[in-house]
C-alpha cells in the first residue's frame, strides 16, 4: 500500500471509530508501530486528526474539511445511486449548477453530450471530468477554498450573478436535528444560498450519514429547497421539501 493510499486508509478508519490506538492501526494496517506513529504525526500536522496519548481521534468536524479524495471515497454507493437519481431531473437544453461537493460531482457520471446541458459549477475537478465529456462548462472564478479545490469568496458572487440556473444540484456538510442544511465552509455557504436565491428549482443531495450533523454555518431550511434525494428515509421532524422527497435504493 502507498503512503498516500494508508493516510486515506487511516482517515476512512478514523471516520468510523472515533478514537483507535497505535497498535489497532497497526493491525488493520499491516505496517509497523514507527509507521504509523509518522503517519499520525503527518495527519496531525495537517489538522485532519487530533493525536492522543498511545492513538489517535478523528478531529472536530466543524475545524476541518477533509481532502477531496478522502471525501469521494466516503460513502461512495450511496452517492452513486442519489446522483443517478437525482440525474433524472435534469431535461435536455437546460442550464444547470453542480456546487463543488463530492455528491454533486458523481452526476457527471449521468450526463451526455447529447443533453445538450449547460453546466455552471465552482468546482474545479468537476469542470476537468465535464469539459473532458464534450460538456458546455464554465467555471465560477474566485479563490481556490481550502482542500475542496472549489472557488467561493466575493468574485464567485459575482460570476454566479451572471447566469440563469434551471436547476441547481447542492450538497453541505450535512442537515442538523431541525432540519436547517449547515456547512463547514462560509464561503461555499454564501455561493449557495446566492445561486438559491435565483434558480428555477434545487435539488439537495444527501446521503444518510449526514442527518443530525451540526456546523457552524447555516444554509438554508429544508423546507425551502424543491427536491430532497437521498438514500433513507429522513427522521421524523425534518421540514417537507417544496416537491418531492426521492429515496434512492
Amino acid at each position: 500500500m502507498l503512503r498516500e493510499e494508508r493516510l486515506q486508509a487511516m482517515l476512512r478508519i478514523l471516520s468510523e471509530q472515533e478514537f483507535l490506538t497505535v497498535e489497532e492501526l497497526s493491525t488493520r494496517l499491516m505496517v509497523s508501530h514507527p509507521t504509523i506513529r509518522r503517519d499520525l504525526a503527518d495527519l496531525a500536522q495537517r489538522r485532519l486528526i487530533v493525536r492522543s496519548h498511545g492513538g489517535a481521534m478523528r478531529a472536530p468536524d466543524e475545524k476541518v474539511t477533509a481532502p477531496l479524495d478522502f471525501r469521494r471515497s466516503i460513502h461512495a454507493r450511496e452517492k452513486s445511486l442519489i446522483s443517478r437519481e437525482a440525474a433524472k431531473l435534469i431535461r435536455s437544453n437546460t442550464v444547470i449548477y453542480l456546487d463543488a461537493s463530492t455528491t454533486a460531482a458523481y452526476i457527471t457520471e449521468y450526463l451526455r453530450p447529447q443533453q445538450q446541458v449547460t453546466v455552471v459549477t465552482n468546482g474545479l475537478m468537476t469542470a476537468v471530468r465535464l469539459q473532458s465529456k464534450g460538456i458546455r462548462t464554465y467555471c465560477l472564478g474566485g479563490e481556490i477554498v481550502g482542500s475542496s479545490l472549489a472557488s467561493g469568496g466575493p468574485i464567485a458572487l459575482d460570476s454566479a450573478r451572471n447566469f440563469n440556473i434551471d436547476l441547481m444540484f447542492f450538497s453541505s456538510y450535512g442537515v442538523n436535528d431541525r432540519g436547517d442544511i449547515v456547512d463547514t465552509s462560509e464561503s461555499e455557504t454564501m455561493l449557495r444560498r446566492c445561486i438559491l436565491r435565483s434558480t428555477a428549482a434545487s435539488v439537495f443531495l444527501c446521503d444518510s450519514s449526514k442527518f443530525g450533523k451540526q456546523s457552524i454555518y447555516n444554509c438554508v431550511s429544508l423546507g425551502d429547497v424543491d427536491y430532497f434525494v437521498t438514500d433513507a428515509q429522513p427522521p421524523e421532524g425534518y421540514p417537507t421539501v417544496r416537491r418531492e422527497t426521492i429515496i434512492a435504493t
